[in-house]
């Protein structure tokens, strides 16, 4: 897994620094489609339930249902406590993003950063003053968000 998610790293560092346009056009060795997302030139999706936010759906994989999106928080946008099903793998592209967890532990992701925490782990935070955030997240399971009251 280290060295795919490296790659997978990479692959979505440089689109977000080169730019370009969503294409499908090729196929690597295994049969699976080439997909690139511009961060700069393609259309930001609202996030459900959080205003300051939007979010760049990348890819779902057919076979697990796991995900990969890049999402986009206005700086000082605050995110309330939540959980989701799937483990997440979280990695700062750029601004800070302050990420609580209910194990006690307050991390400050910035770019290059990575933070993975398990399935269900309650998590809350914002985007730092300063600047707006651009973290992607990898999903193994499908996506979904539980608000915690």
């Amino acid at each position: 897994m280290g060295k795919v998610f490296v790659r997978l790293v990479v692959a979505v560092f440089s689109l977000v620094l080169l730019g370009g346009t969503a294409a499908a056009a090729a196929t690597g060795p295994q049969g699976d489609p080439v997909v690139f997302h511009s961060a700069r030139h393609e259309h930001w999706m609202p996030c459900e339930g959080l205003a300051g936010c939007t979010q760049l759906p990348s890819r779902t994989n057919p076979v697990t249902g796991g995900s990969e999106s890049m999402f986009r928080l206005k700086a000082g946008t605050v995110f309330t406590k939540h959980w989701h099903t799937s483990p997440e793998h979280v990695v700062g592209v750029s601004g800070t993003m302050i990420y609580h967890l209910d194990t006690g532990r307050t991390y400050r992701l910035g770019a290059g950063d990575f933070l993975y925490y398990p399935g269900k782990t309650v998590h809350w935070g914002q985007c730092a003053r300063g600047a707006d955030c651009i973290y992607y997240v990898y999903d193994d399971l499908p996506y979904d968000f539980h608000p915690v009251p």
